[in-house]
Formats: C-alpha cells, structure tokens, sequence
C-alpha cells in the first residue's frame, strides 16, 4: 500500500470519529471566557469519547486513554489501527483551539516522545484539532475553515514548529500542516533540535559572558550588591 494513502486513510478516519462525537456532542458544560483555553477538560472528555467510539471500530482497536494523576503522558490516547492484518501502534494528542484566540501556541510536547516511538518500531503521533468558543452555559465545538475536526500527524507540522529551551514543541494551532516524507521529517527534526540547541547556546554564552564581567544581570552587578550590602550591615552595626 502507497504509504502516503495510508496515512490518509489514517488521518480520514480519525477526522471522522472525531467529528461524530462532536455532532454527538455539540456543546459541553465546561465554563470558559474569551481569551482562555479549556484544553484540558475538553481532552479529558474527547479521550473518554474515543475509547467508547472504538469499541467496535473498523480500524481503531484497544484504544486506551492516558492514565488519570499522571501529568507527563506521551499521548492523550493510544490506539492501534488495524488494516490487513498489519497492526499500527498509534500516539494521539488532542489539541483544542478556541477561535476567539488570534494567536494560540498549544504545549506540543517533548520531540523525544516521537522518537521513544519510532525506536519502538512505530511512527505515528497524530495530532486532533478541535475548535471551540464559550458560549451562555460553557462552550460549543466550531467550525474553523468548514470543518469541526483537523488531524495531521507530527511530521507533517508546519515548518514553522519550534523547540523550545526545554524542550517543548511549539506551533500556532492556526498553522498548517505541509506533507513530508518519513525520512524527510527525521531530518526536519534532527535541523529543528539543532536550531533549538544553537539558541541555548547563544544565551548561555551571552549569559556566561556577563557573569565573567562581574554582572548577575545586566543591570545589576556584583559592584551595586556590594555596596547595597555595605548601607545594609552599617545600620545594623548601629543599633
């Protein structure tokens, strides 16, 4: 099978599911004023949804939800599609966007996950964008551009990705998603980790640059503590 249908395939069917729970499921009663993000409870809810949505999947077989108290999951769930026999460990991470928001940067998560799963023998972290605004008793899922429900896996993020200093993935939930090869995206996220490591190396050096000169920060020196101390131990050397 061309791997490109494959992955399409993939992704068709999770729009799919996703938006059956939506239509399902229109509104929920989580309370949420413009500018704030929800992401959480509606996750928690999407993730339920989908372990009782694929109970008797087609493709989707033992879907599990991440475990509850824990904070640091690779995925929201973890599902294995199923086609001829082949069995596709999947990593799914649920992203909820309000629209009122202009601009929104949803965590993405360390890049080390993806690679924990693709030195296990699987490749797929798909990422499902749902979209959302408050309405009189909590809110309501949206359309963006047409439609309720945008999956992509991670390799097809949008170039404009960023790793953060500690090592979070960054991207607009608004940017789109460009199609890579496998062996195209190992190479997209070997340049990125590269990039993200040469920033940190550029402050740091900057950073160990000013302390050599005698400044913690850079308007504030070892000098001015000094004397700040000096005024300070002189009045209580005159109590």
């Amino acid at each position: 099978m061309d791997i490109q249908a494959y992955e399409t395939l993939i992704t068709n069917q999770l729009d799919e599911l996703v938006r059956d729970i939506i239509i399902a499921n229109p509104k929920l009663n989580i309370a949420v004023k413009k500018g704030e993000r929800v992401g959480d409870g509606i996750s928690k809810f999407l993730e339920s949804k989908f372990v009782e949505f694929t109970q008797k999947h087609q493709y989707f077989k033992e879907s599990l939800a991440s475990p509850e108290g824990k904070t640091k999951n690779p995925f929201d769930i973890q599902t294995f599609f199923e086609i001829n026999n082949h069995k596709e460990l999947l990593w799914i991470d649920f992203k909820a966007i309000n629209v009122d928001n202009d601009d929104t940067n949803p965590d993405s998560g360390t890049p080390d996950k993806i690679l924990t799963l693709i030195n296990s023998g699987y490749f797929y972290l798909a990422y499902i964008l749902v979209y959302y605004k408050g309405n009189e008793t909590g809110l309501e899922f949206v359309k963006n551009k047409e439609i309720f429900v945008k999956s992509y896996f991670l390799k097809d993020v949008s170039s404009t990705m960023r790793i953060t200093p500690a090592n979070q993935m960054q991207v607009n939930g608004f940017a789109e998603p460009i199609y890579r090869t496998r062996e195209e995206f190992l190479e997209f996220l070997l340049q990125k980790k590269i990039e993200s490591n040469e920033r940190k190396l550029k402050k740091a050096t900057e950073e160990l640059e000013n302390l050599k000169q005698g400044n913690f920060k850079k308007d504030l020196s070892l000098d001015q503590l000094k004397e700040l101390n000096k005024s300070q131990e002189a009045s209580i050397k005159n109590l």
